[in-house]
């Protein structure tokens, strides 16, 4: 999706969240990140964020799940724009990017910075974070430290992207491969939703701490080929280095 689409959608969004009848009883969810996550080469209703709305329905929950991918993005331009991609309402935000900031060669600790910032002003406002792995199990590392730090949920780079299911250009994803996406995202967010449930049930916020920012070891940069272990794959008992998508 373009920035000039997701600005578009923008004011609109903003104001079904803050309609008091809008929607009074949906868990707001809204999926921030990159090409993979806006859908590229897919139709709109294709992309992970559409089938994982369709998979919470199915499964009963009443919920919204907004895509505000951007083609392209970065964690800089997601920390420029997070308060348009995330306004009030917003209960739960996935976040998914990295792979651009790789091919930028964006200096590590830069990057550690973005992230960590994206992570605690989302925490500050309450909003719970789903926050995708980088495909480098070096970076998944700092990802994982990161996610603790900012009470955030970690979920590993193979979650958000399957190379088997590339399309056309070797990198992208199919929309068989947005649906595998959206299924191991589901039990995340279903978790997530019972936690604000029950949260609405008994009056009482659930709501993980942050811990104190521990050490982390920074990895070398990737390199230029900008390859990556595809975690969802190796797990399977496949050994893949692969390209991921914009």
């Amino acid at each position: 999706m373009s920035p000039r689409r997701v600005f578009a959608c923008l004011p609109m969004f903003g104001a079904l969240l803050a309609s008091p009848a809008a929607f009074p009883q949906s868990i707001r969810i809204v999926a921030i990140g990159d090409s993979n996550t806006a859908g590229f080469g897919v139709a709109h209703d294709q992309a992970f964020p559409a089938r994982l709305e369709a998979l919470l329905r199915a499964a009963g929950h009443d919920a919204r799940v907004w895509n505000a991918g951007v083609t392209g993005d970065t964690f800089y331009g997601i920390l420029t724009r997070l308060d348009r991609y995330v306004p009030e309402g917003i209960q739960i935000a996935i976040v998914q990017a990295g792979f651009n900031d790789m091919l930028r060669r964006t200096e590590p600790m830069l990057l550690v910075s973005q992230i960590g910032t994206i992570l605690s002003r989302l925490h500050a406002r309450r909003v719970h974070v789903v926050l995708c792995g980088f495909f480098y199990p070096d970076w998944d590392a700092v990802g994982q430290a990161l996610a603790r730090q900012h009470g955030a949920v970690f979920v590993d780079g193979g979650s958000c992207y399957d190379s088997s299911y590339r399309s056309f250009d070797g990198l992208h994803m199919t929309p068989a491969g947005h649906q595998v996406v959206a299924a191991r995202l589901l039990p995340v967010i279903d978790g997530l939703v019972a936690t604000l449930r029950d949260s609405a049930r008994t009056g009482q916020a659930r709501w993980t701490r942050a811990t104190k920012p521990s050490r982390m070891r920074l990895p070398a940069d990737p390199p230029a080929s900008a390859k990556a272990t595809n975690h969802g794959a190796r797990s399977a008992g496949k050994s893949d280095r692969n390209a991921r998508a914009e």
